[in-house]
Formats: C-alpha cells, structure tokens, sequence
C-alpha cells in the first residue's frame, strides 16, 4: 500500500476536538466506529459490544463500555484513561472523517451512514432533547430555516459538528474513499432497519468473527430499541439526570422517511438540488437507500 490512510488534521468544533488522538495508542484489535450524528452510532455499539463479550444482553448503555473518545465537551484525560483500562477488545466511538483519525492496517474501521434528511430530523429530536444548548444553532427560527441551514451550510474543520448536508457527504467520501481496504467498511442503518440478522453477520465478519445464527438472532433482539431503552430507563432511574432530558428519549422510533409530509415542494427540489452538488448519482443513491441488494 504505496500511500496508506493518514491522521492529516484536526476537527474541533463545538461537540468534537481530534487533538486527543496524538496523545492516544491504538492496540491491534481495537474497532473505531465513525459515523456521522443520529446514523446509528448506539444502535451499532450496542451489536458490536455484543459480539466482543460474547452475550446478547447488557446491564447499562453501551456509552458505559464504548467510549467517546474524541468527544470536546468531557474531559478527554479521562477517557483516554477508561479506555487505556479496558483489557477487552475496545470499540471506540467518533463523529470524525477518516483524515482526522490515526490509520493503523491492523485496526478495524467501521462506519454507517443514514438518509440525509432522517439525520436532520432525528438531530432535531436529539437537540430537543438534550440539557445543554450547545447545538441550538442547528435549528434557528421556524422548521423551513432550520432545513435551509442544514442544506447551505459547508463542511469545514468542524467536521461533523457542521451537522450539514456537505459534512455528512464529506465524512463520507473520506471513508469510502479507503473501502477497497479490508479493514474499512460502510454500512448503512436502512440495511440494519431491513435485514438486522444479516446486517449483524456483515459486522461480525468485518470484525474477522464467526457467529452462529441463534446468537444473531439473540443479538437482533437484545439490540432493539425497546430493549435498549428499557435499559437506559433502568439506569436513569438509578444514576438520575444525564446529558438530556429523558435518557430514554435518546432511542427515537428508528423508523426511517419520517420527513414526508414535512417538507414543502421547493423545500424537496432545493434537496434534490444541493444534493446533485455536492456527490454523484451513484454516492446519492447509496447514501439515501443503502444497498437494495440486502
């Protein structure tokens, strides 16, 4: 591999800030999971750290286990420091584009990827949600300013944290870019959504994993969102008020197209439109549907 992946910038904005990754070693077997805000990042977590424990179930959130390393708004020591103590293979969560994460060939990277206009209004929820008003930005004034925003504004060197259109399509080219290596690999949550079982396979395969069917099956039903949220009902009422309002509230419908009805005509062409800027046909139609194949 003549020019590898490389860690060629930061990304710091207000939720993300990379420099934490110098100060970081990677292990061997480490999985770094990278995905764009609201694309399934938690649903993905919870299946992965399944498969590395080896039992489909879980007592608390998968934040507990699968930590946020580039996250800006904690204390970053302090993760570094739960993670560097973890003696179990690590799935470390980031938001970041592959040219602000170190590349090592032995590592495994994998990232998913949602229908652009269901992350927006899932944010949206997310952003209700939340205690802190930190991305109250995305969502200034009435409903049709708030799509305007996410349709216009640019990717810049606050990576995800642009929480636009052209930074989502960003993060992805600079995956996909790499995927011909066999230790990247894009996903999609609509694939998740339409085949959990099969998709599941593909993340344990990725991972150089052998599973069998009845343990997938378990893991399908152990990842679900009522599951999940049964969970973080349980903690909540244990460890009291987090990072939102309702913890639970965190895991939405996962249901997809939840934007139609919601857009006006123009709204959809002005979509349609900016789209057909920034990537191809080809990128437009996996990033919006996945692979129809699975």
């Amino acid at each position: 591999m003549p020019h590898p992946p490389a860690r060629t910038c930061d990304y710091i904005g207000p939720v993300t800030d990379t420099q934490i990754w110098d100060a970081f070693a990677l292990r061997s077997d480490d999985i770094i999971l990278s995905t764009p805000p609201k694309c399934g990042t938690t649903w993905s977590q919870a299946i992965i750290m399944m498969l590395i424990h080896g039992r489909a179930e879980t007592d608390r959130p998968v934040w507990y286990d699968s930590h946020w390393l580039d996250c800006g708004f904690r204390d970053q020591v302090v993760t570094k420091g739960l993670l560097d103590d973890q003696t179990h293979r690590r799935c470390i969560k980031s938001h970041t584009p592959f040219d602000g994460i170190p590349f090592d060939p032995d590592v495994t990277y994998l990232t998913v990827y949602r229908h652009p206009i269901d992350v927006h209004f899932s944010l949206q929820k997310h952003v209700e949600n939340m205690v802190s008003d930190i991305l109250d930005f995305m969502y200034p004034g009435s409903p049709g300013a708030a799509f305007e925003r996410f349709l216009t504004a640019p990717a810049s060197r606050a990576g995800t944290d642009d929480l636009s259109l052209a930074s989502l399509v960003h993060h992805y080219r600079s995956f996909r870019a790499w995927s011909q290596l066999p230790n990247v690999h894009c996903f999609h949550y609509a694939d998740l959504r339409r085949n959990t079982p099969g998709t599941i396979k593909r993340y344990a395969a990725a991972m150089n994993m052998t599973v069998s069917d009845t343990f997938v099956d378990e893991i399908a039903q152990a990842s679900s969102f009522s599951s999940m949220k049964e969970v973080t009902r349980h903690n909540q009422r244990s460890a009291g008020k987090g990072a939102f309002v309702d913890e639970t509230k965190f895991f939405d419908s996962a249901s997809s197209n939840k934007w139609q009805g919601r857009l006006t005509e123009q709204e959809m062409k002005d979509y349609h439109a900016r789209f057909a800027e920034l990537a191809t046909p080809a990128e437009i139609a996996w990033l919006e549907r996945g692979d129809q194949s699975i």
